[in-house]
Formats: C-alpha cells, structure tokens, sequence
C-alpha cells in the first residue's frame, strides 16, 4: 500500500473517530434498553406481593392543546399573588411558592447569564407552557390526583444560610380527604437540597407518589446545542448512563430499573431528582408544546413518606463528586475519559498559574507536542523516505499499470530493497488520535471555560469566535470567524510542507483536507479551535526545524 494511501487512511479514521467519538452519541444518544411507550404495559422489578401492593399501568396523560394551555392561564394568574419563601446560600438564591408548592426561581450565585458587564446571575429555573414549573406533586392509584392549581399553606420564613448552617421549611396541601406536607431541607454550602414528601392523609388506593420536573425548551435545546453538544434528559437506570434528547421523545416514553437519578442535562448544568429509593421508582417523560417534563414515579404504601434530593446547580467535578449518587457520570468524557480527565487536572494547574484559561489551552498543546516530538520525527523522517522512492514508484505504475497484482509486488519489493516501511510515517499520526480526543471531550465539557476570555476579540472560550457582526451563510452567531480562519491557512501551510506523496489528484485532494476542517470547526468553541491551531503551529515550526537539518 502506497504512504500517501495510508496517510489518507490515518486523517479518514481521525475524522471518523471525532464524528463516531463526539458528535454522534451527543446528536443521536443510543437508545436504552428496551422501553414501552406512554400507556403500555411497563416492567416491573420483582416484589412480594404480600408485602407491596400492586401498582396500575401508568397511563398516558391526555395531549394538552394550546387551547388547553390558555384554559389554565388565568387558573395560573390568580394564584400570581401566592405567597412566597426565598431561601439564599452561599451557592444559590432559590425562591418558592404557594402556587402548587413550586420552585419558582433558582438563581446560580457564581455564574452569570452572560459575560456582559453586570449580567444576572443566571437562572435555572425555566418555566414550561402556560407558566407551569417544576417540583409539582401527582397521587397515582385507583384514580389521580394532582396538586395543580393548588395553594399551598407554608410554614417557614425565608432565610439566608451560610456554610455549615441548615434550615427547613414545610409546605402544605390541605384538600378534601389530602393532607400532604413538602417538606424540604437546605444547607448553605452546598447545592444539593432534599425534599420529603410526607403523605398524612391521601385518598384511598394510593400506590405511587410522582415528583413533576417541568422545563421550557428552546429550538437549541431541541437541535442539541452548539456543536452538537447534548441536551435533554440524561439518567442512570440500572447502573447505565442513559440519555434521551428532547426531539425523541414527543411520543413520551417510560423507563423502569433501578433509577439512580434523572436530570436535565446541558453542556454545563443540569437539574437532576434523585429519588431516596431508586428500586421502587420508574420514569415518565415527555416533550410537548415547548416543555420538557419528567415524572419521577416513587411506591408507597399511602402513609410512606418518599424523600427526593435535587441538584440544581454546574457541573463542577468536585460538587457533582460530593453530591454522590454518581453525579459525576453526567459529564461524558467518552472512551477516552482515561486521558480526558488527567488533561482537565493539568489545564487546571496551569490555569492557577496563568490566571488566563486560553494561556493554560496554549501551554498544555506545548507541553502534549513536546512529548510527542521524538514520534513526529519518525513520522517525517518516514515521509522524507518515501519522497525519494516516488520516481521509481511513478515509473512502476506506468509500466506495470495492466498487472496490478505485479506492481503492488514491485513496490513492495522496493520498499525493501530501500529498507522502507510504509506504515511508519502513520503509525505515530494514529497514536496520537486518542490523545487529541481526549483533550477534546476535555475542553468541550469543562466548565472553567465558560466565559473565560483570552485577548483581543476573544471573550468567551466557551463559544464560537466571532468578529463584528456580519452575516454570513452557515455560521451561527454572526460575525468573522477570525480564529477559525486562520486555523485553516494554518493547516493549509502544514499541509503545503508536508513532502509530496502520490499522483497530483491524490495531492490535491489532501489539499482539501483544510478546507474541510475549517467548515467543521466553524461553529466550535474557540477553546477547541485555539487547541487546534496552536497544534498547527507548532507543528509547522517543527516541520520547519526538521526541513532545515535535512538541507
């Protein structure tokens, strides 16, 4: 086989593994063990049926048409003025309300909305059609009974908590044969906040007691986000990370197992239910008119309490580690979770010694190229090898063009004779592929880069580079991608210097390869592409040092 086949070979399993690696699991999620649709029968976990009593199907809830929706508004309204309980820690503000016992609000102390100059912090709480919110409570049994539209009787006063300081409040559903108390519980250093669910008096035939988690989402939200970045529902059913975008489930689906948690998820925060007892939990989800809901489906023998701890909050390593559950699984490194995670801890460190996240990015690519220095040498060493064979390998090719079989055997022959081997000049290239998605899955997940500015235009790591505001087809946001541009004049230069190999087609199509790159990277965050491009520089000026030596 010819080097300049196998390099092409090299680069094709080098996008593929990006493409298969990072943005396909991210835009088509694998489906998870098999799972009836809304209304089907569901599977359930053995029990005793001495001991437990049996649970209904879960049916379907009927479609909720817009006309719906502005039926329930003025219901929504007129509980507008309910009163309300605001609960501040160090962390987070968090605000609640006798309306159906909701979160109304939950503002991120330490992130803002934006990286414009006095942004609010930003607010996780996102309501659903019709003004509806999360942490609503349903009754499944012999009938369903749920709390909307119900005002709640609190008892508690808004508080401000820090470090290791605790509080509780209550609130109260009080109706006709109902008596259900929320009860929830905060601390003041920490994200995670837990809710109790004590049913004192329920209506007769109650097996299931359902927390409600409601989100509005977005034509980005449903598209899975920047570059491909996943978001919807993600959990941990049966030890297994399971993800579901929210354009796949219109048609609502049920999941059952052991539920670990249940949350929804985005490129650096998630909301995530995490019921006490997952054995005895299943999930209902669904998307409609703009709003994402999940149903976190707990057993109880009618008088049982059932306990829930929330997380709503960033996915930091360490908050998610000290939460458990196993938190920490929402962020996906991929494969390469091995390599990922190690680069994120170096990035990290030279972050605390720079101060500038963009300046750790250029100085770990530094440090990654200098290990590799003593494999990009074989490389084009290899290369410089089978430069000098291509006069022969061209006359081979004319002359034995009717007997490929001879010619394939001719060739390698000489490359014998020359002491060649062709699978040298590839073999570090693909050696190095882990290595860069992984530093790849580690910049696309890290938080740190959210916001952090570099220089010059570049304000936010975390998004696509853009320049001004022009239009132009096929890039979102508008504006010039300066970097990205100049990241494949970049590659176009490496390209240009990498020695010849091959017919002038097969040159000319790798010629391309630039061009490619820039198209894919256009809409990355400019942590990814500065990666990138201080790759191509570097391995510019190496292939320059090692030029000069050969002369």
């Amino acid at each position: 086989m010819e080097r300049n086949a196998l390099l092409a070979v090299a680069i094709s399993i080098a996008i593929l593994l990006v493409y298969y690696e990072v943005l396909l699991p991210r835009l088509y999620p694998a489906p998870p063990k098999s799972s009836p649709p809304l209304g089907a029968p569901a599977e359930r976990a053995e029990r005793d049926p001495a001991r437990d009593p049996e649970i209904p199907e879960l049916e379907p809830l009927p479609e909720l048409a817009p006309a719906a929706i502005e039926a329930a508004a003025p219901a929504i309204a007129a509980l507008a003025d309910a009163p309300e309980v605001t609960i501040e820690t160090d962390l987070y503000t968090a605000v609640f309300t006798a309306a159906g016992g909701r979160l109304r609000s939950l503002t991120l102390k330490a992130y803002s909305t934006s990286n414009a100059p006095g942004s609010p912090p930003l607010e996780m709480v996102v309501p659903g059609s019709g003004g509806r919110l999360p942490m609503g409570l349903e009754l499944r049994g012999e009938q369903m009974v749920s709390d909307d539209g119900v005002l709640y009787e609190i008892r508690g006063d808004s508080r401000r908590l820090s470090g290791e300081e605790e509080a509780s409040l209550s609130l109260f559903w009080r109706a006709s044969g109902i008596t259900v108390e929320k009860r929830l519980r905060f601390r003041g250093d920490s994200y995670p906040f837990f809710l109790d669910v004590v049913p004192q008096e329920v209506p007769a035939g109650t097996v299931e007691i359902g927390l409600s988690w409601l989100k509005g989402i977005s034509a980005d939200d449903e598209s899975g986000g920047l570059a491909g970045v996943f978001q919807g529902v993600v959990a941990v059913v049966d030890g297994k990370l399971v993800h579901k975008a929210f354009s796949d489930l219109d048609k609502g689906e049920v999941l059952t197992g052991d539920v670990g948690w249940a949350a929804y998820g985005s490129t650096y925060f998630i909301s995530a239910v995490i019921p006490e007892n997952g054995e005895n939990t299943r999930l209902w989800m669904r998307v409609q008119n703009q709003t994402a809901e999940t149903r976190v489906l707990s057993r109880t023998s009618g008088s049982t309490p059932v306990s829930f701890e929330l997380y709503v909050g960033p996915k930091e390593t360490e908050a998610l580690e000290g939460a458990g559950h196993g938190l920490q699984k929402a962020v996906d490194y991929g494969y390469f979770a091995f390599i990922a995670v190690p680069m994120l801890q170096v990035l990290r460190f030279l972050h605390y010694v720079t101060g500038n996240w963009g300046v750790a990015i250029v100085l770990l690519t530094l440090g990654i190229k200098i290990l590799f220095i003593p494999l990009t040498q074989k490389s084009f060493k290899s290369m410089r090898e089978m430069q000098k064979l291509q006069p022969q390998m061209q006359k081979l090719r004319e002359k034995l063009k009717d007997t490929p079989e001879q010619m394939n055997k001719e060739i390698m022959e000489l490359y014998r004779r020359h002491k060649v081997n062709p699978l040298s000049g590839c073999l570090p290239m693909v050696l190095q592929i882990p290595v860069f998605i992984g530093l790849y899955n580690a910049l696309l997940n890290a938080i740190e880069l959210r916001h952090a500015p570099f220089m010059l235009w570049i304000n936010d790591l975390s998004v696509p580079d853009r320049l001004g505001s022009l239009p132009i087809p096929f890039v979102e946001p508008p504006g010039i991608p300066v970097l990205t541009v100049i990241m494949g004049a970049s590659m176009l230069v490496q390209q240009w210097m990498t020695p010849a190999m091959g017919d002038p087609m097969q040159q000319r199509m790798m010629m391309i390869m630039p061009l490619i790159f820039t198209v894919m990277f256009v809409n990355f965050p400019a942590g990814l592409v500065l990666y990138w491009l201080v790759n191509n520089v570097l391995t510019i000026a190496q292939q320059y040092v090692m030029m000069r030596k050969n002369k």
